[in-house]
C-alpha cells in the first residue's frame, strides 16, 4: 500500500477527501477568476505596455481559446498518466505562467504568457470532475457539488470586484500586475496541499492517446471559438467568417472519427455512448444553454455599469456583490433543498432567476442611469440565489449515472460543453445587445440636444455656432453608439478643432468647455441607450431561463446513482 493510499486508513482518513477538494476548488477559483479579471485591467495594461486594441483583445481571447482547446486532450492525459500528476503539473505551470504575466514588459510577452496560463487552466479543469467524483461516494455528491457550485459562482461574478480592488490597492506600486501576482500564494498553497493530500487515480485498464481525436478536436474548437471571441471587435472580416464556417465540417469529422474508432474497439477521447444516457445528454444540453446565458448576462451587465453608467470597476463590482453572495449561499444550501424536493430544485432556481431579472429590469427603468446599490441589491441577491440552486444540482444530475471508468471523458467533455456554450451565447447575445444599443441611440442622442444647447450657451459659445456644434454632436454620438464597438470614439470625432487660425486664450477656453459639454451629453446618451438595451436583454434572458427551467423538468425527479466504486490509488 502506498503512503497516500494509507492516508485513508489513518487518522487523517476522513479529512483527506476534503483536503483534496480544497485543492481542486482553489484551482477552479483561480482559473475562472483569471477569465474575467483581466477585463478590468485592460486600460491600465494598454497605457503601461503600449498595447494596441488587437493585442488587448488577444490578452482576453487567447486565454479562453487555449483553455477550451486543451480540455479534451488533457482529460485523456489524466486517464493515461494519472489525474493527480497531470493536475499538479498543470497547477505548477499555471503559477509560473501567472508570474510571467505579471513580469511581462511587452504586449507580446503578456499574450504568450496568457496562452500558457490558459493551457494550464484547461488542463487543471479537465481533471476536476473526475478527481472530485473519485474522492467522494455518489451519495455525497449533492453536498460536495454544492460547495463546488458556490466556488464557481463566486469566482465567475467576483472577477470585476477583485480586479477593481487589487488595482485600486496598488500594492508596492505593482498596479495591474497584482491581478496576476495574487495567484502565486494561492497557487503555491494549493500545490503543497495537493502534493500531500490529493490521491492519485486513473481508470483500470490500458488507455491509449487518440491522436486523431486530439488533433481534430483542438483544430475544430480553435476554428469555432477564435472567430466567436474576435469576430465582433474585428468587424467580421472574411477570414474570420471562413474560419467559423470551416469549424462545422471539422467538428463533424471529429464526431464521425470518434464514432468509428469506438465501433472498431478503439479508445476515443470522446465517448459518444455517454449521450445514450438520457439524464446525461439532457443535462449537458441544459448546461450548454445555461452557461451561454450566464456568461452573456455578466458581459452585458458589466458593460452597462462601466461604460453606460460610467461606474469605476470597483463600484461596478460592488453593485454585483449581492449577486455573488446569493449564488454562494444558495449553492451551499442546494444539497438540503435537493433532499426535500429532488431535481425540482432546478426549475425552482430558474423561476427565482427569471423573476429576479424581470424585477431588475423594472428597477433599472425606475432608477435610471445612476441606480442606488440598495435598489438593485434585492433582485440581484434573489437572482444569485436562483443560480446557486441551479448550478450545483445540475452538475450532480449530469454526473449521477456516469460510471467511474468514464469519469475522465466527462471531466474533459463537460467543461468543453460549457466553454463552447459560453462562446456561442456571448457572440449571439453580444450581437443582439449592440444592435439594441444602436437602435436606442437615436432617441437617446436627440433627447440630449436641449441640454447640450443650454450648456453651450452657458459656456459662451456664440449663438451662430451652436447649431453646428449640435449637428457635430449628433453625428459623432450617433456614429459611436451605432457602431459594433460603442465604447470607442470615432477617429474623426477625437479632435474638436481642425484647421483655421489659432484660437486666443478666451476662445480656447470656450472651445474646451464646449468639448466637455459634448462629452457629457454623449455619456448621458450612452447611459440611456445602454440602460434600455440592458432592460431588453434582461427580458430575453428571463425568457431563456424560464425555458431552461421547463427543460429541467424532463430530468428524473431523483438522480439514479450508479454503483459507487472506489478509485484505486495509482
Amino acid at each position: 500500500m502506498t503512503q497516500r493510499a494509507a492516508l485513508y486508513r489513518g487518522e487523517l482518513g476522513r479529512w483527506v477527501p476534503w483536503l483534496g477538494l480544497a485543492t481542486s476548488l482553489a484551482a477552479v477559483f483561480m482559473q475562472l477568476l483569471d477569465a474575467t479579471i483581466v477585463n478590468v485591467a485592460l486600460p491600465s495594461i494598454a497605457v503601461d505596455l503600449g498595447a494596441s486594441v488587437s493585442a488587448q483583445l488577444l490578452m482576453v481571447s487567447v486565454y479562453t481559446l487555449s483553455f477550451a482547446c486543451s480540455l479534451i486532450t488533457a482529460a485523456r492525459l489524466g486517464d493515461l498518466l494519472g489525474r493527480r500528476r497531470v493536475f499538479l503539473t498543470a497547477l505548477a505551470v499555471f503559477v509560473v505562467a501567472s508570474l510571467l504575466c505579471g513580469l511581462a514588459q511587452t504586449p507580446t510577452a503578456l499574450v504568450v504568457s496568457r496562452a500558457l496560463q490558459g493551457l494550464a487552466a484547461g488542463s487543471m479543469s479537465a481533471q476536476t470532475f473526475a478527481i472530485i467524483s473519485g474522492l467522494f461516494p455518489k451519495r455525497a455528491h449533492p453536498r460536495v457539488f454544492g460547495i463546488y457550485g458556490a466556488t464557481i459562482g463566486l469566482a465567475t461574478i467576483c472577477g470585476p470586484l477583485v480586479g477593481g480592488l487589487l488595482i485600486q490597492w496598488d500594492l508596492f506600486g505593482w498596479g495591474w500586475r497584482l491581478i496576476f501576482f495574487v495567484n502565486l500564494p494561492l497557487g503555491l498553497a494549493a500545490l503543497v496541499l495537493g502534493y500531500f493530500y490529493l490521491v492519485d487515480a486513473k481508470p483500470d485498464g490500458v488507455r491509449q492517446l487518440d491522436l486523431g481525436g486530439v488533433v481534430l478536436s483542438a483544430v475544430g474548437l480553435f476554428l469555432l471559438i477564435f472567430p466567436l471571441a474576435e469576430g465582433r471587435e474585428r468587424g467580421w472580416p472574411t477570414s474570420i467568417v471562413v474560419m467559423l464556417l470551416c469549424s462545422v465540417p471539422v467538428l463533424i469529422a471529429f464526431v464521425v472519427y470518434e464514432w468509428r474508432l469506438g465501433r472498431r474497439g478503439g479508445d476515443p477521447v470522446l465517448r459518444l455512448e455517454l449521450f445514450t444516457d438520457r439524464a446525461f445528454s439532457l443535462g449537458a444540453a441544459i448546461a450548454f444553454v445555461f452557461f451561454g446565458t450566464l456568461t452573456s448576462l455578466i458581459f452585458t451587465i458589466s458593460l452597462t455599469l462601466q461604460f453606460g453608467f460610467g461606474f469605476s470597476p470597483l463600484r461596478a463590482g460592488m453593485m454585483t456583490l449581492p449577486w455573488a453572495l446569493g449564488t454562494g449561499l444558495a449553492a451551499l444550501a442546494s444539497a438540503a433543498v435537493y433532499r426535500r424536493i429532488g431535481n425540482l430544485v432546478l426549475p425552482s432556481g430558474m423561476v427565482l432567476f427569471a423573476g429576479s431579472l424581470v424585477v431588475l429590469a423594472a428597477q433599472l427603468q425606475h432608477e435610471g442611469t445612476d441606480p442606488r446599490w440598495s435598489a438593485l441589491a434585492g433582485p440581484l441577491f434573489i437572482g444569485g440565489a436562483g443560480l446557486g440552486l441551479f448550478v450545483a444540482p445540475l452538475q450532480t444530475a449530469i454526473l449521477a449515472t456516469v460510471r467511474p471508468e468514464n469519469a475522465g471523458s466527462v471531466s474533459g467533455l463537460l467543461p468543453t460543453v460549457q466553454q463552447v456554450g459560453s462562446s456561442i451565447g456571448l457572440a449571439v447575445i453580444g450581437v443582439v445587445f449592440f444592435n439594441l444599443v444602436a437602435t436606442q441611440s437615436a432617441d437617446a442622442v436627440q433627447a440630449e440636444r436641449p441640454a447640450l444647447t443650454a450648456q453651450l450657451a452657458e459656456v459662451g459659445v456664440p449663438p451662430g455656432l451652436i447649431p453646428r456644434a449640435e449637428e457635430t454632436f449628433v453625428r459623432c454620438a450617433s456614429e459611436q453608439l451605432g457602431s459594433t464597438s460603442p465604447m470607442k470614439v470615432p477617429d474623426e470625432c477625437r479632435s474638436p478643432v481642425s484647421g483655421g487660425a489659432p484660437l486666443g486664450a478666451a476662445q480656447q477656453q470656450i472651445a474646451d468647455s464646449a468639448v466637455v459639454a459634448a462629452r457629457e451629453s454623449t455619456r448621458s446618451a450612452a447611459g440611456e441607450a445602454f440602460l434600455q438595451a440592458e432592460r431588453r436583454i434582461l427580458w430575453i434572458i428571463a425568457a431563456v431561463a424560464a425555458a431552461i427551467g421547463l427543460a429541467s423538468l424532463t430530468l428524473p425527479r431523483r438522480n439514479q446513482l450508479v454503483d459507487d466504486r472506489s478509485v484505486a490509488a495509482a
